[in-house]
C-alpha cells in the first residue's frame, strides 16, 4: 500500500488500453503495442483514474473539507503528479497535489 504525505493524493490510473481510442481497437483486433518510450508519455497523458487514498492534510490550505473520499473516480490536471510503482505489488500509481484534482465524477 502507498500512504500519501502530507497534501498528496494517490491514484490509480486508467490504462491506457482502456480509455484512448487508438490504443483500444489495436487491442481489439490483436495488434499488441510494445512497451517503448512513446507508449509510456500516451500513458503518461491518462488525466482519469481511481483515488485509492488520500494524504492527511489534503485539502486544507483551501479552507474546505476533503472534497474526495476513497474510490471517488477523478479527472485531473494532465500530466500532473509523479507516476510510482509500488515494490510490493508492481502495480502503477500516480501521486497527486491535491491542487491538481480537477473534478469528480458521480452518477446521477
Amino acid at each position: 500500500m502507498i500512504i500519501p504525505v502530507i497534501h498528496r493524493i494517490v491514484i490509480k490510473p486508467d490504462k491506457l488500453e482502456e480509455t484512448d481510442k487508438t490504443f483500444k481497437r489495436a487491442s481489439a483486433a490483436g495488434i499488441i503495442i510494445p512497451d517503448n518510450d512513446d507508449r509510456k508519455r500516451a500513458q503518461a497523458g491518462v488525466d482519469k483514474g481511481v483515488v485509492v487514498s488520500i494524504g492527511p492534510t489534503a485539502f486544507r490550505d483551501f479552507g474546505a473539507e476533503c472534497p474526495i473520499n476513497v474510490g471517488d473516480y477523478i479527472a485531473y490536471a494532465r500530466f500532473a503528479g509523479k507516476h510510482i510503482e509500488d515494490p510490493y505489488t508492481n502495480e502503477e500509481f500516480v501521486a497527486l497535489n491535491d491542487e491538481d484534482v480537477i473534478s469528480i465524477f458521480r452518477p446521477e
